[in-house]
């Protein structure tokens, strides 16, 4: 429990500050680039030290006095102390990184500015949050950093204004929270159309489609399907997928990993002549289905397979020179086997939508050595104040 003194030089992806002591590496959370502050070692690693901040010597600023009380607690948020602007520009830095370590993607105009939510606070559709009881009090909340304990949230700053409300009532009411159980997760959603739903567990009417409305038009969704939690980055990422769409205009493009279709309708609003749509959610696929109809999208197809069987076919029938793949995978990035299939296929162009920049970084550096570089990569801010954020990366051979 060594006290220390440091001076910050850079904040690594997942929000700790980097400072060197003797020149080893020391992380310590809430800190700003050009802070010298006080911290205290909590762990030796062995090519580094993980601290707990104990002071700010000399401030930053940049530095902001965060809005929620839980910030530097709630492992939810790691950049409330500081200005939004500080945030983007560290955010754009760590994609750089990643893609310089990687590969080399280092030039000026491959990194294009980042985007930036319209709303830093009040602006997530959905949370999940757990329960615990502690003695005779039952708690409602995010997981601490042990992924065990349960801290006790009254509200989220990042959830929108109609699902706060409706986590007070659920709280304020006696026999729902002597209904939770330790190890039970309730879900808040809200959209503009159905309001702010709450269900248990797997509980509820899990196939009710719900509306959120898009820069597409109104799009119907699963409850339980995946969707963009900030609408208006959402829509950012709808626009530059339609871009690059009318800028390099392939004759057919696949959607892989797409859902309720958010990207493969944009192709085809954006004059894509054939759309293949490819996700295992039955659901989302039929949701698809139905959003195609709605919008009118007739020149874009989807079908509910596992990701590398889907691609394997669609690569089959339609993969060419003028072909665009848009992938959009979980936060553990691609298969193997995807990444080979795609290695070996004759397309033109890649999208890469990502929310995770190590397993991103780590995609790109396989298909780079199959022939492919990186074209350009932007940082949307998906998630303001919090460690994450999305990024669409273009790579082309």
């Amino acid at each position: 429990m060594q006290t220390i003194e440091l001076t910050i030089q850079d904040v690594a992806y997942g929000g700790r500050g980097l400072g060197r002591l003797d020149g080893r590496v020391v992380f310590v959370p809430g800190v700003i680039p050009g802070e010298r502050a006080r911290a205290r070692i909590a762990k030796q690693r062995k090519n580094y030290a993980e601290a707990r901040l104990v002071e700010i010597l000399e401030p930053s600023p940049r530095r902001a006095r965060p809005v929620c009380p839980l910030a530097g607690t709630c492992p939810g948020c790691a950049y409330q102390h500081m200005a939004y602007a500080e945030e983007l520009r560290l955010k754009a830095a760590q994609l750089a990184d990643f893609l310089r370590y990687q590969v080399d993607a280092s030039q000026p105009d491959t990194l294009l500015p980042p985007v930036a939510s319209p709303r830093d606070m009040g602006y997530r559709n959905k949370i999940v949050l757990h329960a615990s009881v502690n003695g005779n009090r039952t708690l409602l909340g995010y997981k601490a950093e042990d992924n065990r304990a349960v801290l006790d949230v009254p509200l989220c700053h990042l959830a929108m204004a109609p699902i706060n409300r409706r986590l007070a009532e659920r709280r304020a009411d006696p026999r729902f929270m002597s209904s939770l159980k330790p190890g039970m997760s309730v879900t808040f959603r809200h959209t503009e159309n159905d309001g702010a739903l709450m269900w248990k567990d797997r509980t509820g009417p899990g196939k009710e489609r719900l509306t959120e409305f898009t820069v597409l038009g109104p799009l119907r969704a699963p409850q339980r399907s995946f969707f963009q939690v900030n609408p208006a980055v959402g829509d950012a990422l709808i626009e530059r997928v339609m871009a690059l769409v009318k800028e390099r205009q392939p004759e057919t493009v696949i959607d892989l990993y797409c859902g309720v279709g958010l990207f493969a309708l944009a192709a085809d609003r954006a004059g894509a002549a054939r759309v293949i749509g490819i996700d295992s959610d039955s659901e989302a696929i039929h949701a698809a289905v139905s959003n195609a109809e709605r919008l009118a999208a007739r020149n874009a197809e989807f079908r509910a397979c596992q990701a590398c069987l889907g691609l394997k076919d669609a690569l089959g029938r339609f993969g060419g020179e003028r072909t665009l793949l848009i992938v959009d995978p979980p936060r553990r990035g691609l298969e193997r086997e995807v990444v080979d299939r795609i290695a070996a296929a004759n397309v033109s162009l890649i999208a890469h939508v990502s929310c995770a920049p190590d397993t991103l970084a780590r995609d790109v550096a396989r298909l780079a050595e199959a022939g492919w570089r990186v074209a350009s990569a932007q940082v949307f801010d998906m998630f303001p104040r919090a460690a994450s954020f999305e990024s669409i990366t273009v790579l082309e051979k």
